[in-house]
């Protein structure tokens, strides 16, 4: 996991220190390629998403002096998942024509 600190603001109330905010970031196994069988390209996608998760709380302080309690989602693990690939982005082959 990866972990950053940021204030939170939410409609005009906002964390009077910042929080950490963790996050997933990362490189998995990925391809694309040409198969002979199904005539077509094949892909495989794997992204880096949270496994495992918890939710925090912090106290936000709004322009008009009230208070309000805000849970956000802390990532406390990280894996490799199966992902769908995202159809149209390899562009067509362009026929050449015979002269």
């Amino acid at each position: 996991t990866q972990k950053e600190q940021r204030i939170i603001e939410l409609n005009n109330c906002k964390s009077a220190q910042p929080v950490n905010i963790t996050y997933c970031a990362g490189h998995c196994d990925s391809f694309s390629m040409y198969s002979m069988e199904a005539n077509t390209m094949v892909h495989n996608c794997e992204c880096c998403q949270e496994a495992t998760t918890s939710v925090e709380q912090v106290e936000l302080t709004c322009a008009d002096g009230s208070k309000l309690q805000h849970s956000y989602t802390m990532v406390q693990s990280c894996q490799c998942s199966k992902a769908e690939c995202v159809e149209g982005t390899t562009p067509t082959p362009q026929r050449r024509r015979r002269r």
